[in-house]
């Protein structure tokens, strides 16, 4: 445990996660590309990013059953095999239904990676360090976004779509030749294979027994409050609303993708260790995010006119934050559940955050289509990615925001509840706050 050889199978487990990352977020910088090769306005579009993303939450708790069946090894290799085939699909797709075939597929594997690399790490290291394990699986799998934002934005414009995306179908068969050869559940000696693992009372009554916990539903609205809001964005509607909406360059807008993407990289570490050193105070942690989020969206929708460029500095800042706060999701699963249906409770955790972004995205693109269509018909010569269109269908954010802030006070305060009775007291911040003053005092 905790090995030297712990950290190269972690590595190339999170070397997988990374590059379905890629996979996932490809298409967010090749949405104006993808508009003029399938001839779609921003209803259709918005389909081909949400189906990915809601075939990724739909396979979450099946993904999570099998994960505690057979073994993360198994479903990350799995993964891999059916992202290379959705991309190849999508790579030469000339019509959109081969195109959204793909993306199904690129769904379903994508779904089997990252929960399966945080079982691994289970796997494969013991003590503290694997609270901050989660945000560094997270921050590894920023890496694939900003290979997207940045050298595939570039060779798509270089090469076109056939080329630049059948270069990462082939960069996801390295991903899994390197997994196949190297990744292992566990060492000799260390946890039991998952498929040893005797659960009697069959897969429902493990994955109802996740469920009930208190803090497997925290986890789940962490993700969903924390993750939907910056999956939009990097996923499929963010470069629109900077190039289209906002009138930035191509590369500014590439580069301010790549500051949530940076931030991530930068925070996530940060949160890991806050969340290991303060495990009581981690809900605190994610209120306050989930209320940064909220008020910086405010702020760039409510701006008289275009937002100027510092505030837009701010709110990719505040989106770059939001992701790895999410992940603190899965930290509420890990310590509330017991190993044997931990890949279960982080399934229900998962599928938070890709729920509300399911929602969202073809949300948007709706409320665009409609937008427009109402200013064209009082006359305006408005295109549909017009900036007062995009204010007015990113206010929808706000709505699954406030659901999600309701949600994580409600069970929180469920969880100290079920901690109270086990003995465990969890006072209120400030008091905390006070006592560190008067021990730093002394």
């Amino acid at each position: 445990m905790n090995s030297a050889r712990s950290w190269i199978v972690w590595g190339v487990g999170a070397i997988a996660y990374m590059v379905a990352i890629l996979h996932r977020s490809s298409l967010g910088v090749a949405g104006p590309a993808a508009a003029e090769r399938f001839e779609v306005q921003a209803t259709l579009l918005s389909t081909l990013g949400a189906v990915q993303v809601g075939v990724y939450a739909a396979m979450q708790i099946p993904v999570g059953v099998l994960v505690d069946r057979y073994g993360p090894r198994v479903l990350i290799a799995s993964g891999a095999a059916v992202m290379v085939g959705g991309q190849t699909m999508v790579a030469l797709a000339e019509e959109l239904p081969l195109a959204i075939a793909g993306r199904i597929l690129l769904g379903i594997g994508d779904a089997a990676t990252f929960i399966s690399v945080i079982r691994l790490q289970s796997g494969w290291f013991r003590g503290p360090i694997v609270a901050q394990m989660s945000q560094w699986t997270a921050t590894t799998g920023q890496l694939g976004q900003l290979l997207s934002v940045v050298p595939f934005a570039w060779l798509l414009h270089q090469v076109g779509w056939t080329l630049s995306f059948g270069s990462l179908a082939i960069v996801g068969a390295v991903a899994l030749v390197l997994v196949l050869l190297i990744v292992f559940d566990a060492p000799k000696g260390g946890a039991p294979a998952t498929g040893s693992i005797d659960v009697p009372v069959g897969w429902w009554p493990r994955l109802r027994s996740a469920m009930r916990q208190p803090g497997t539903r925290l986890g789940f609205w962490t993700h969903f409050s924390l993750l939907g809001s910056t999956n939009v964005f990097l996923l499929l509607w963010g470069y629109p609303m900077l190039v289209e909406g906002l009138g930035y360059e191509r590369g500014q807008a590439a580069g301010l993708m790549a500051i949530v993407v940076g931030t991530g990289m930068v925070v996530g570490p940060i949160v890991g260790i806050a969340t290991a050193r303060f495990p009581l105070r981690r809900s605190t942690l994610v209120l306050a995010i989930v209320g940064l989020v909220v008020a910086t969206w405010t702020t760039v929708l409510v701006w008289p006119g275009h937002p100027p460029t510092w505030l837009v500095i701010v709110l990719v800042v505040v989106l770059g934050i939001a992701g790895p706060g999410s992940t603190v999701g899965f930290d509420f699963a890990r310590t509330f559940n017991p190993l044997r249906v931990l890949g279960s409770a982080n399934g229900v955790v998962n599928i938070g955050g890709f729920m509300a972004s399911f929602a969202l995205m073809p949300a948007i693109g709706i409320i665009l289509d409609a937008v427009h269509a109402a200013r064209a018909a009082g006359g305006e010569a408005v295109g549909v990615y017009d900036w007062e269109g995009f204010r007015i269908a990113l206010a929808s954010q706000l709505v699954v925001l406030a659901i999600g802030l309701v949600m994580i006070v409600r069970t929180r305060r469920i969880t100290r509840s079920r901690m109270r009775e086990e003995g465990i007291e969890v006072g209120p911040v400030w008091t905390a706050i006070a006592r560190w003053m008067r021990r730093r005092g002394r």
